[in-house]
């Protein structure tokens, strides 16, 4: 008897391990939970913070516990966030089940191997779904049948080698799709038939070996491609002549040999055209012709010996062309005639290998370099303009060094790092005025307490070239900051300081955007900083990212995140795409960014977000920044001379 009740006994303890290691539990919460202490109101947004560290990794989940909120329950949650470590192998039909009103699936980094056909087929509403950074091989081919209200898809860094051709077959809807970072070496020819609405299609790092025009025949809305770093060997002909609204192409680090006159043709409003890396040797006669509104051409690191003006028709608007790490001995003057070239690099050409050639070859060369080499070059500061050229804006990547060198680190005496801020002239620094006080006793930090790196790319290198360290000789918080109610207007300071800026490739300022400008309406930007990533254990990165964001108006703003009213006021914006990328603590003070095409300019200050999320601050909704259009005079009016300085006291 004994015997069989230590039998049963045992049963039964297998048998709720085994459930127990199928269960994963929910942290339910609204997305907007705490702001400086304030209980939030809103409940139109709630969210599951999934746990799955119980569950045992090689099972499907079978039930997802959690205690609901008073009033509320499965049919008001709207996004699915795990907890960082959480690993999880089968993505399966049991969250849309549980939450058939999910607008949200952020599932990244999670270990994901698989995912089952009929996961998301309860899921009618999904706006959103995010997926990088697993071990996903393969898209089931019915997984978006019944999901035509996506807009936003996002798989990058998997595993995945193709797609299924009907695989998109109900996405009118989808303006944003990235696939970068996989294994991708085919595609079916009609897969992006169905997107006639996509902006953004991103293939960029994966192993395509050649391109389908039939990509592109229904792309018309398509404003960014990227096919960089993949293993193209040719551009067919008149293969892009679709895609009529096209902004930015980047076909960079591939084994393109040659280019075909007619490669380009249908690219009008084409400001960005990135070939750099490639093992082009001659550029043909009209390649660039119909390019008429291009800006930024980059060549750099092919093949090419000589560029002749036939090549380039009239670009009045192309200002910022790069050729070095060519073999280039000879230009047509002419081309700098029908360009507006404000940057022309030539670097590690014939003119920039004088110091290794022997004497008399270095008197030959010199001829070469005056008779040939007649490009209208400027190096001195102009604000917004990178020497190097335009580095890559997608969401969450690391930059160059020099890509974007108005960057600056405040810095404590001691070396640590504690806000980001952004040189605008030789003598000012733009960043937060929350930054420029005390944590706890928000007493206001004085010029001795602050240093600031110009030129740093790696925070932890003491030795890298072009990084330079500045005292502050005043600290400006805008008179309308309130230190101790902290209402977050006006929150802005400029830290004038002690010497001038020498500008060079790693330094350089930014222009301001001001209220009549054309930079006052653009609707897309980007956040450079040290903010927090991956690492929780850590307040910034030592390497800067750059995240691009979508900007709204406060209305905008307001309607969807009721509680971000007690961080915004009239001369705040909201930015931030809801996707679980987004300013995190460490960009405090740093600047969102836009170009008009011929600059980049200062648009906003990071100022605040919401408490909450994974990582102590809420990724997935907006964040608030300073307008800075409205603080265009004041900063101006700061006077930069020290004596002067001294005068007005």
């Amino acid at each position: 008897m004994n015997l069989w009740i230590y039998i049963l006994f045992c049963g039964l303890f297998w048998l709720t391990n085994q459930v127990s290691a199928q269960t994963a539990n929910c942290d339910y919460k609204y997305e907007n939970h705490l702001i400086q202490g304030f209980k939030t109101l809103n409940t139109s947004y709630y969210r599951c913070d999934l746990d799955t560290r119980q569950a045992n990794y090689n099972e499907k989940l079978t039930r997802i516990d959690g205690q609901h909120g008073t009033g509320l329950s499965d049919a008001d949650v709207k996004s699915i966030v795990p907890y960082k470590d959480n690993k999880l192998r089968t993505f399966s039909s049991i969250f849309c089940q549980k939450f058939s009103n999910l607008e949200v699936i952020y599932l990244s980094d999670a270990e994901l191997e698989l995912i089952d056909e009929d996961s998301l087929s309860n899921c009618k509403n999904l706006d959103k779904m995010t997926l990088f950074g697993n071990k996903i091989r393969e898209i089931p081919k019915n997984l978006l049948t019944q999901n035509s209200n996506l807009t936003y898809f996002l798989i990058s860094d998997n595993q995945l080698t193709t797609l299924p051709e009907n695989l998109f077959l109900n996405q009118k809807e989808l303006r944003n799709l990235d696939l970068s970072d996989n294994q991708i070496n085919v595609l079916p020819g009609n897969i992006f038939r169905p997107l006639v609405k996509l902006e953004v299609l991103i293939l960029s790092k994966n192993k395509l070996q050649s391109i389908n025009p039939d990509w592109f025949v229904n792309l018309q809305n398509l404003k960014w491609l990227g096919l960089d770093e993949n293993q193209i060997v040719e551009i067919p002909s008149k293969c892009f002549a679709s895609l009529k609204n096209l902004e930015i192409f980047w076909i960079n680090e591939n084994r393109i040999k040659s280019l075909k006159s007619d490669n380009f043709n249908g690219l009008q409003n084409l400001h960005t055209l990135s070939l750099y890396s490639n093992d082009i040797s001659d550029l043909p006669a009209g390649v660039f012709t119909q390019l008429t509104n291009l800006q930024e051409l980059s060549l750099n690191s092919n093949k090419l010996t000589k560029i002749h003006s036939d090549s380039f028709g009239v670009h009045s608007q192309l200002a910022r062309v790069y050729f070095q790490g060519n073999k280039i001995n000879a230009i047509d003057p002419k081309v700098i005639d029908k360009t507006s070239i404000l940057i022309l690099n030539m670097a590690n050409n014939i003119c920039s290998q004088l110091l290794t050639e022997t004497k008399s070859k270095i008197k030959q060369d010199l001829k070469m370099c005056f008779e040939n080499y007649q490009p209208r070059s400027h190096h001195q500061a102009q604000c917004g303009k990178s020497l190097k050229g335009q580095g890559n804006i997608i969401g969450g990547t690391q930059i160059s060094s020099g890509d974007f060198p108005w960057i600056a680190a405040l810095m404590t005496p001691k070396g640590k790092y504690f806000c980001g801020g952004t040189l605008v002239s030789s003598h000012k620094v733009v960043t937060a005025a929350h930054c420029i006080q005390e944590k706890k006793t928000y007493n206001r930090l004085a010029a001795g307490d602050l240093i600031v790196l110009l030129g740093a790319h790696d925070l932890d290198n003491s030795i890298e070239i072009g990084r330079v360290s500045h005292a502050v000789y005043k600290v400006n918080v805008h008179p309308d900051w309130n230190t101790l109610t902290q209402a977050y207007d006006a929150d802005i300071a400029v830290l004038v300081l002690e010497k001038e800026v020498t500008f060079n490739e790693h330094v350089q300022p930014l222009c301001l955007a001001s209220s009549s400008s054309k930079a006052a309406s653009i609707s897309f930007g980007a956040v450079i900083g040290y903010g927090k990533s991956e690492d929780d254990t850590k307040d910034h990165e030592n390497i800067p990212k750059i995240l691009s964001t979508p900007i709204h108006s406060n209305s905008d703003c307001l309607h969807k995140y009721e509680d971000l009213a007690l961080l915004s006021s009239g001369r705040t914006f909201c930015g931030g795409s809801g996707t679980g990328v987004g300013v995190c603590r460490g960009d405090s003070g740093g600047g969102l960014i836009v170009t008009d095409g011929s600059a980049y300019y200062l648009r906003g200050v990071v100022s605040s977000s919401l408490i909450g999320g994974p990582y102590g601050c809420d990724v997935d909704i907006y964040a608030v920044f300073t307008d800075v259009t409205k603080f265009v005079d004041w900063i101006n009016g700061i006077p930069t001379d020290r004596f002067a300085v001294r005068r007005k006291k």
